[in-house]
């Protein structure tokens, strides 16, 4: 398992390596302010608010994965719109995270999500512990009960919702999204002499930026393109609200 949640650092450090700003080369951020009349929504892009039509019934104060298209005359089209995780639309603090550490000392545990569970406990019980954090908290060893390592992270600034678990073939299944990029999953499969990782991309944008940014890696890489994309663990399939 360490190994391959070594794969998994490495592809996250790649992916993340350059910071990618807002522009009609990659999937962007959609918030929906609100629903308005007549299928229209108001919308933030960026800094920029707009208001546009939606065939697609959309969810007011959730944010979307999306393709921006500017015509030469100026108008925008938006499509392939698809829903973040409940993780980014939810109160929730996202865990800063140092990345050449963190998923690093994982692997020097011989039981990292034992040791992840204990930690948790322990700042659960602090004192200075926030709200958004006891929330976030609460879910991630919620997930662990699962067997899935659940963290929403924020490394340099950018959010990131890292997810991985063994499944019954003793194969690593994982789930990354990025804030523009949309989700990967992949599986990491390891036999004695060699690893194969396959990844399924959301958005063809992102697949060439992926595909590129991963040739580097001394890895058998397949990649593919999968508008079904669903995380190996989503908190809007539980109920857990804090009030006060």
């Amino acid at each position: 398992m360490i190994n391959q949640i070594r794969k998994i650092q490495k592809m996250t450090q790649k992916i993340n390596k350059n910071s990618i700003e807002f522009n009609n080369n990659l999937p962007i951020t959609i918030t929906v302010l609100e629903e308005m009349c007549n299928q229209q929504y108001k919308l933030l892009i960026g800094k920029r608010k707009l208001i546009a039509k939606s065939k697609k019934k959309l969810k007011p104060k959730s944010e979307y994965w999306g393709d921006l298209i500017e015509t030469r005359e100026g108008s925008i089209s938006i499509t392939s719109m698809f829903a973040k995780p409940e993780t980014f639309n939810l109160n929730m603090a996202f865990m800063d995270v140092e990345k050449d550490s963190f998923l690093q000392s994982l692997m020097t545990l011989e039981n990292p999500l034992q040791a992840i569970k204990k930690s948790i406990i322990k700042k659960l019980a602090a004192s200075e512990t926030t709200k958004e954090e006891f929330l976030t908290l609460s879910y991630i060893l919620l997930a662990y009960e699962k067997n899935i390592f659940h963290l929403p992270a924020s490394i340099e600034n950018k959010k990131i919702l890292i997810q991985f678990q063994k499944n019954i073939e003793k194969n690593i299944e994982f789930y990354l999204a990025f804030e523009n990029l949309g989700p990967i999953k992949g599986i990491i499969t390891s036999y004695k002499d060699k690893t194969i990782i396959d990844i399924s991309v959301m958005f063809k944008k992102s697949y060439e930026y992926i595909k590129k940014a991963l040739k580097e890696l001394d890895s058998n890489i397949n990649f593919s393109i999968n508008t079904n994309i669903k995380p190996l663990f989503n908190s809007s399939e539980l109920l857990l609200d804090i009030k006060g």
